[in-house]
Order: structure tokens, then sequence, then C-alpha cells
């Protein structure tokens, strides 16, 4: 064989075997996520099962990964951002992180107000913000509202969550784009005045200090208070949930990143994740609601169609989140 020749077939070869390479190394796909991982994981080992695709998964708090994808930019190894905060998915699409995704299955399945103008993150399942109380303490109807929590004679007997978690920041957000900021920052003054130091680190712990009698009432995700039912059963007479009209909500939810390299792959995955079985599965592990109306919620759970949410979307209680963080740092609330 002439030396041209043998060149030429040897370059070749090498051409064949990077490019096998590559696509070896792109079935897999590189996730950054902000929930538990037990949480997540099943339904990740489930798509790699069902497709081949493998997953890499990076977990840590939705904050902490948003500001690592923010000084990793363009270098970013990862393909999606999972998060358990949809304000936080629309602050990294404000800084030009995500790129929107086209799909039927995300349009149909996933309610507007629940996904971004683009498509380029939506939501996964739905939380709604409650009032955990003790119906041996306050009378069922005595509580309607967030706002019936600021009267004076629940003062010491309201406990919330430490503002430096993701979820009152939200909560918050999103009524200074329902009230204004004025109107919310007397809100939350005034709640913090009942709240004393009633700050607890987890929404669980909240629903464990009103079982042990040590609050009344709290403000809560609801799933928390069905978890604790699930595995205490006999507390169900010192545990009970008031859903206020138009009460606040939040997500989890995906966004695609622009630097993702497995673009439609990832987009593979988003799909897989919306599917009625998996949507079923978040329910049924979590309590959550399913972001899919048509799929049916755990049958424990407060019926989704009698629940109204706010009008405020995922999408305009992100616009608003630095604010509500400056306004937590303002006021104190720690």
């Amino acid at each position: 064989m002439k030396v041209g020749s043998f060149l030429v077939l040897w370059f070749s070869l090498l051409f064949l075997l990077v490019v096998s390479s590559v696509k070896v190394l792109a079935q897999e796909l590189v996730i950054y996520s902000g929930r538990a991982e037990r949480l997540i994981k099943p339904f990740l080992d489930a798509f790699t099962n069902q497709t081949g695709i493998k997953i890499r998964l990076h977990s840590g708090g939705t904050v902490e990964l948003y500001n690592r994808l923010v000084a990793e930019g363009e270098r970013s190894p990862a393909d999606l951002f999972i998060t358990v905060d949809g304000a936080t998915l629309e602050r990294a699409r404000i800084a030009g992180l995500l790129h929107p995704m086209s799909s039927e299955i995300i349009s149909q399945n996933v309610p507007l107000q629940m996904r971004a103008p683009d498509n380029s993150w939506i939501g996964l399942t739905l939380r709604v913000r409650v009032i955990a109380y003790n119906p041996n303490k306050i009378k069922p109807g005595e509580i309607k509202t967030f706002q019936d929590l600021l009267h004076p004679k629940y003062k010491g007997r309201v406990g919330v969550r430490t503002g430096s978690n993701i979820y009152p920041q939200s909560h918050l957000a999103m009524m200074i784009a329902e009230i204004g900021e004025t109107k919310a920052e007397r809100f939350m003054r005034d709640l913090l005045k009942n709240v004393g130091d009633k700050i607890y680190p987890s929404d669980m712990k909240i629903v464990e200090a009103i079982v042990k009698g040590e609050i009344d009432a709290g403000i809560v995700n609801h799933y928390y208070v069905y978890l604790w039912l699930r595995d205490n059963p006999q507390d169900s007479k010192n545990l009970s949930i008031v859903i206020p009209p138009k009460t606040a909500y939040n997500i989890s939810g995906i966004g695609l990143l622009k630097s993702s390299k497995n673009k439609e792959m990832a987009i593979k995955l988003v799909e897989f994740l919306l599917s009625p079985e998996i949507q079923r599965q978040f329910a049924e592990l979590n309590r959550e609601y399913p972001i899919n109306p048509k799929v049916k919620h755990h049958p424990d759970m407060y019926p989704r169609n009698k629940i109204s949410l706010s009008d405020v979307t995922i999408q305009r209680m992100g616009q608003y989140l630095i604010n509500a963080v400056d306004m937590i740092d303002r006021i104190g609330y720690r």
C-alpha cells in the first residue's frame, strides 16, 4: 500500500473514531438540580432505563446553583437546570442563561402561567402556599386568609420559615407583584410582630411545632402537611390546613440552558417528566400537584379544581424576586 493511501485510510479511521466517541459522549445529559436528590433521581433513572441516555446529576441549593451558572456562563457543562422555585428560573431567563424549547407536549400540558413565554423554563409540579393550623386551638373557619394571621390575638402563636429561604422570598415576590411594595412591606412587618421568635429552619419544622403545641398556625407549602399526616396519621385531629382564596403558589421546574450541547436530548427528558405516569409519581412521592391539570393528584389531597390561585404568573413573580430579597433584608426578617 502506498504511503499516501495509507495516510488517507489512517485519517479516515481516526475521523470515524472521533465521531463515534463524540456520539457516545453526547448520550449523556448534565443536570444542575436544586431538588432533593431522592425526589428527582428515581425519574432520571427511569429516563435512562427507557432511553439509554445517561444523567450526570449535580445537586445543591437552587440559589447556589443559579450563582454557579451565572459564573460559568457559556462555559457551563450543564444542559438543564432543575429548581424548587419558579422565580429563580425566571431570573435565569432574564440573565440570558436559558434557551427556548419548542415542544407540542409542553404547550399542551403546562398552563401558560406556569411556563416562560418562550418555554425556556416550565413547571413540573405545583406547590400551594397554605396556612397549617391546630383545629383544637383555632376554630375551623376562624382563619381564612394570610391577612387574618395579623390579628393581635395571634401574637406569639404563628410560625414562619427563615427569610433566607427561597419559599418565603418567592411568596413575598408574588405579594409585591399583586399588591405593591408598600402594602406588602406593611403586611410583613405586622406578620413578624405576631411571629416574634417563632422562625423555623424548614416548613416541616413549622408543622412539627404546630403538632407539639409550640405554635397554633404557620405558613407552609401544602405538601409538608400531607407528608406529615401520611407518616403520622394519629395527628389528623391536631393538624389541618386553610387554603386562602387566590392563594400564593410556586412550582418546581426545569429550564433548558443556552450552554447545552444536547438540546434535543434535553427536551426529550423534559417531555418525559411531563408524561402522565411521571406526573402521577411526583404526586405520589411528595404530595405535590401535577403541573398537568389533566393528571389526577393524590386522593389524600384537597381537590385541585377547588383551589384558586393568584392571578400573578410565575414569570411576573420572578421579576420581583430581587425586590423581595431586598425587603427581607431591610425589615430584618432573618
